[in-house]
């Protein structure tokens, strides 16, 4: 979508008039066009891909990332579960994306709806899942522990005086 400058009665907030590429006023004393992408506006020039730094125009079919950049559809993303490509909501952790539906917990298979949720080696756990693989773990550390402090506390005293 291009767009122009706002028309009367109509006001922007500095944050508005900001470049999304630059973060440059897109504000000139020529006017000029911009383009208008998610909550942003962008100087042509500065509307590229976030993952492959092309240039692309608002024709082209695009991602919105949560920073409010636009992801190509040459370099959309793949999901982390399913291997398909993301063409509409993804869920972004580290280097991993998942569809909204995909985002589910390693040991429930519940969705992860309110994306609260712990990511650990082994994969990703709603919180209920990850408290009680952590409360499991302490009680699995403590055990081990009483466990060498008694098998010290025997050779200790299978030792003589000396």
């Amino acid at each position: 979508m291009l767009a122009t400058d706002p028309g009367p009665g109509q006001t922007t907030s500095s944050q508005a008039t900001q470049c999304g590429g630059c973060k440059q006023s897109v504000e000139s004393d020529s006017g000029g066009i911009v383009v208008s992408f998610g909550q942003s506006l962008w100087h042509v020039d500065c509307f590229k891909c976030a993952k492959c730094g092309n240039r692309v125009n608002a024709d082209t079919n695009l991602l919105l990332l949560s920073d409010g950049s636009p992801v190509c559809g040459g370099c959309s993303y793949h999901c982390s579960v399913c291997k398909q490509p993301i063409v509409d909501e993804a869920i972004m952790t580290g280097d991993d994306s998942y569809h909204a539906l995909c985002f589910t917990c390693r040991q429930c298979s519940r969705r992860i709806e309110e994306l609260v949720f712990a990511k650990t080696s082994q994969g990703i756990y709603c919180m209920d899942c990850h408290n009680e693989r952590a409360a499991r773990s302490r009680r699995h550390y403590e055990k081990k522990k009483r466990a060498k402090a008694k098998l010290e506390e025997g050779q200790h005293r299978d030792q003589p005086n000396q």
